[in-house]
């Protein structure tokens, strides 16, 4: 009973946090009023991104369509595709489809884009369900393994993306099932659930495909045996496991239709057709000028990733101040060596580590390791899921050792004020290499680390859907934040003593 109490407790303060922190003003968006400064750059679809998968999902649902009629490809500018004469989407269709259903309970109560972004904030909260219980099943205890998932959603830069419309939480809810189905179940069916899961990626985010290749080869593996018998080595392979791969059949089926539809060919990414940065007044777009480009004829997927991206990307990664980990979430670095110890006692551990590789290799060669304007690093989203589970067993592991808890609530605290600013302020966050020519434009100090945050908090404005319809008329900004971080730090440290105290437990 105490634990069913305290995961109800769990639950409510998960969603306490989330709700008040989500981004979103009332109202229903429509092609006649989206493309107002109150819905795009002074409001919640504030960045391309989020602008292009709500376009898609609004001609979708309102007008039938995968074609974007004007109003709405003016509104998914600058990040708009262009295919045989017609303006279509520039994303990956999935999340735009998996967030319908908020999309229509939201607009039955006037509050359409908030139905959305509380969609993927249901996918956030997931996703801290996953880290906890794959945590558990790693041997952690209960405590360790909460502590991990609140530093995961509100310590990283993972907050600010569970409050908008991103990817990066559809894409690690995907990766976190598949594992924790490899973990927990051992039959076909796990195997089968984790190519559906696959082909389901893929239409969400591209760059998935390859986040997800750690995940196959552990899952492929299970299919097959290789023993010593009678100083041979013999190789068995499960023959029902090869019709596993026919899950993979019905996402993909939607995912080459919709590419088929949009862009005449069921192999066409989106990414790879001619992009639209701008529309005349006549409703013409403005192409690149193809005689400048090496290969005019079409553009490839994999020239986005070059490794001579790779050191810069690395630094931008990890030690810059406008994206570093070491700047936005050093709590989560606590995470490597906990993945560490668990590689000396856990098969799955090279699964986990290859996938935080894989994910921080791919970025690494990224053409733009930013994200674009962005909060921190939003492309590590799915590695700091991973480096959660490795931080609640280093939890686990030092839970007796007083300097080093205190060490790293005082860190998570630190991450939890930073990422709190981002979450509830805004994520237009230009690169240092934009900003500087911003300065010289503007003629002022332009901002690219969570200063910029800073400064949008101190002019007494928020996001938060929340405190723009009731709790300005009662607070501030400043106090706003005080107030959830405390409400984040305050329980934290109730848990951190909880866990010193415990008994001793013997890891499994």
């Amino acid at each position: 009973m105490k634990q069913i109490v305290a995961l109800i407790l769990f639950v409510v303060f998960l969603i306490s946090v989330l709700g008040l922190t989500v981004r979103g003003i009332s109202g229903n968006p429509s092609s006649g009023n989206f493309n107002n400064v109150e819905w795009k750059d002074e409001g919640p679809l504030e960045l391309s991104p989020e602008r292009g998968r709500f376009a898609l999902l609004y001609s979708f649902v309102e007008n039938g369509s995968f074609i974007f009629d004007l109003p709405i490809a003016r509104f998914a500018t600058p990040d708009l595709g262009y295919k045989y004469g017609k303006f279509v989407s520039l994303f990956a269709p999935g999340v735009s489809f998996i967030v319908i259903p908020g999309y229509l309970i939201g607009k039955a109560f006037g509050l359409s884009q908030l139905g959305v972004f509380l969609n993927i904030a249901f996918f956030a909260l997931l996703n801290v369900f996953l880290i906890r219980a794959i945590a558990i099943r790693l041997g952690v205890s209960p405590i360790a393994a909460i502590l991990a998932g609140i530093t995961f959603i509100f310590a990283t830069p993972a907050f600010a993306y569970a409050v908008s419309l991103y990817q990066h939480h559809i894409s690690t809810f995907l990766l976190l099932l598949s594992i924790y189905m490899l973990i927990h179940w051992k039959g076909l069916l796990a195997t089968a659930g984790v190519w559906f899961l696959f082909a389901i990626s893929i239409s969400v985010d591209y760059p998935n495909f390859f986040f997800m290749i750690p995940v196959l080869i552990y899952a492929g593996w299970r299919l097959a045996s290789v023993t010593l018998e009678d100083n041979k080595t013999v190789f068995r392979l499960r023959i029902l496991g090869v019709f596993t791969f026919l899950t993979m059949i019905l996402p993909l089926a939607f995912f080459f239709w919709f590419n088929t539809v949009s862009y005449g060919n069921p192999f066409q990414l989106s990414g790879t057709v001619d992009a639209v940065k701008v529309i005349d007044d006549a409703g013409n777009p403005i192409l690149p000028d193809k005689t400048k480009q090496q290969n005019p004829s079409e553009r490839s997927a994999t020239e986005f990733f070059k490794t001579r991206h790779q050191i810069n990307g690395m630094y931008i990664l990890l030690l810059s101040p406008d994206r570093g980990i070491i700047v936005y979430t050093p709590v989560i670095l606590f995470g490597l060596a906990g993945l560490f110890f668990l590689y000396k006692k856990h098969p799955v551990a090279p699964l986990l580590i290859g996938v935080v590789g894989m994910n921080f290799l791919l970025y690494s060669m990224w053409g733009d390791p930013y994200g674009g304007w962005a909060f921190g690093s939003r492309y590590l989203i799915p590695s700091y899921a991973i480096l959660s589970i490795g931080l609640a067993y280093f939890l686990h592991m030092y839970r007796k050792n007083i300097v080093l808890l205190i060490l790293f609530f005082l860190v998570f605290l630190y991450s939890v004020s930073i990422n709190t600013l981002g979450a509830i302020t805004s994520s237009r966050n230009p690169p240092k290499v934009e900003a500087v020519a911003l300065s010289q434009l503007s003629g002022k100090d332009e901002k690219y680390t969570f200063e910029r945050n800073w400064q949008y908090l101190m002019v007494n404005k928020s996001k938060s859907y929340i405190w723009q319809t009731y709790a300005r008329y009662y607070l501030n900004t400043q106090q706003y934040y005080v107030i959830l971080v405390s409400l984040i730090g305050i329980p934290s440290i109730l848990l951190i003593l909880i866990l010193a105290t415990q008994k001793e437990k013997r890891t499994t």
